[in-house]
């Protein structure tokens, strides 16, 4: 923990729902709990942080953290105040102009997640505002060790680590209230609307290995009413061949954790869930955030290329990639996220993904334990604001 004498204002706009507001929630509650710094959350939308955050609302002090409803948020008075603005939102003006007019206050442009090279290059540029001389310094998380790096709370793989050794999966699903049994296959489901739901529970439903997927109400509702028949709430469930479909309620952070944990597979989407499923270790297919022209398109190749040793490799990935079985893992892991994002053949990708899941989960497990070797975000954002504000000293 760092004994550092600055606060902390973040100010988060909800676009993506759940996503904004969970990876804005965590680095505010780490620089609380672990750091002992003093955290504003201003937030737009303080109900959707209430969907995985329990008990939040505006006005209330959580784990350290005040939380704020945008409207209110008031410009910093005094020097020493990081502004972290996520994912590039626009400030209200009051603080825009406090910024601009008061040496001691630091603002960080907390950008998106991306495994893309070019991250690197402009990780911790600075970028002066000509309207009104306001610098604003950019901040990309990322996968290299020349990034920002990943929100990893201090306990949690030890925490992870912990909750697999105890085998506590089958026993913690069925106390929350969501089936589970032993030996059988376990699937998270948490996409965007226009994944190919329909075709994959399918080919579940076909095959002759009993599975359980597990889908958070809300999530593609119309894709999945159109697949089952009906509108899903917490609680229901639809059998159909060799699958078992089962809707549960939105979940606390701690708890979707455990439920990544506790699962053979991870279909997640967006950043926060991405990153989850990552310190998870679990097999996953990620599912990037559409945007026009498949711009999203490079963001996906780029993780893909992360996960079975195409870019900045490391030793261990070189090492398991020279087997021919990790190959083929690697070759099937390409396709199958590729056909999730709507370029590919699913018939074919899920069956060879299938076959091959228990070597790519060698290959998840393994990039996991690599990025566990990197500096966490919020550990080197704390590194980065004293740098940079010890330069007005």
């Amino acid at each position: 923990m760092l004994n550092l004498p600055f606060r902390f204002h973040l100010y988060c706009k909800v676009v993506d729902n759940l996503g904004d507001a969970g990876v804005t929630w965590r680095l505010a509650r780490q620089l609380a709990s672990e750091h002992r710094l003093e955290v504003h959350l201003f937030i737009d939308a303080p109900d959707t942080l209430a969907l995985i955050v329990p008990n939040a609302r505006a006005g209330a002090m959580l784990d350290g953290v005040r939380i704020e409803h945008w409207d209110v948020a008031a410009p910093p008075r005094d020097p020493g105040t990081v502004i972290v603005s996520a994912f590039g939102c626009e400030l209200p003006p009051a603080t825009r102009a406090a910024i601009a007019s008061q040496p001691g206050v630091l603002w960080i442009n907390l950008e998106y997640l991306s495994a893309e090279g070019w991250i690197d290059e402009c990780h911790r540029l600075v970028s002066r505002k000509p309207s009104d001389g306001a610098v604003e310094h950019f901040f990309y998380p990322g996968f290299s060790k020349a990034s920002g790096g990943l929100l990893r709370e201090a306990t949690l793989l030890n925490q992870r680590n912990a909750f697999l050794d105890e085998d506590c999966a089958t026993r913690w699903l069925n106390e929350l209230g969501i089936g589970a049994l032993p030996g059988e296959r376990r699937i998270s489901l948490f996409c965007y609307p226009n994944a190919p739901i329909a075709d994959w529970l399918s080919l579940i439903a076909e095959s002759k290995r009993p599975t359980r997927v597990l889908v958070a109400q809300g999530v593609a509702s119309e894709a999945l009413q159109r697949f089952s028949g009906m509108h899903l709430k917490p609680g229901d469930r639809i059998e159909r061949g060799a699958l078992s479909l089962e809707c549960y309620a939105l979940l606390a952070q701690p708890q979707f954790d455990r439920l990544l944990w506790s699962c053979d597979l991870n279909l997640v989407r967006g950043e926060d869930s991405w990153v989850r499923a990552i310190w998870a270790g679990r097999p996953l297919i990620w599912q990037p955030y559409q945007q026009a022209d498949q711009a999203h398109r490079p963001k996906l190749e780029a993780f893909l290329a992360r996960l079975t040793g195409g870019d900045d490799r490391t030793p261990s990935l070189d090492a398991a990639l020279r087997d021919t079985e990790h190959k083929q893992a690697a070759q099937a892991a390409m396709a199958m996220m590729r056909a999730w994002d709507g370029d590919g053949e699913l018939q074919q990708c899920w069956p060879a993904y299938e076959a091959c899941l228990p070597a790519i989960a060698r290959l998840h497990r393994q990039l996991s334990d690599d990025l566990s070797r990197q500096p966490d975000l919020c550990s080197q954002l704390l590194a980065y604001c004293q740098q940079e504000l010890s330069r007005g000293d």
